[in-house]
């Protein structure tokens, strides 16, 4: 008996969203900046505690790009820079909610 052919299918939504949100320490971006709105990179890199400066710029940077944070830099000195979820990264909310739901009743 032959195995049914299995179509890879590049444009899927889920494997799209997967992609948006499966960058590292997005999630966790998302999280913090839906608790507390506008934070700095200082403020974020000290809420998600390990993760290197590199990565936390890379993410931002993508994020950004997607239209999912926005990121204002007041040219002041030293300069200041704050990051705030766009209206389409806070419908995120949405999502990450019954994530959480999810855990906590079966972790």
């Amino acid at each position: 008996m032959q195995k049914p052919e299995i179509e890879f299918n590049k444009n899927c939504s889920i494997r799209k969203a997967v992609a948006v949100l499966g960058l590292k320490w997005s999630i966790l971006i998302f999280n913090e900046l839906i608790k507390h709105q506008i934070l700095r990179f200082g403020q974020l890199r000290a809420v998600l505690g390990n993760v290197n400066t590199r990565t936390l710029t890379a993410s931002l940077k993508q994020m950004e790009k997607d239209g999912l944070i926005e990121r204002r830099q007041y040219d002041e000195i030293p300069l200041r820079v704050e990051y705030s979820l766009t209206p389409k990264g806070r419908e995120l909310k949405k999502v990450l909610s019954p994530l959480q739901t999810w855990y906590e009743k079966w972790y």
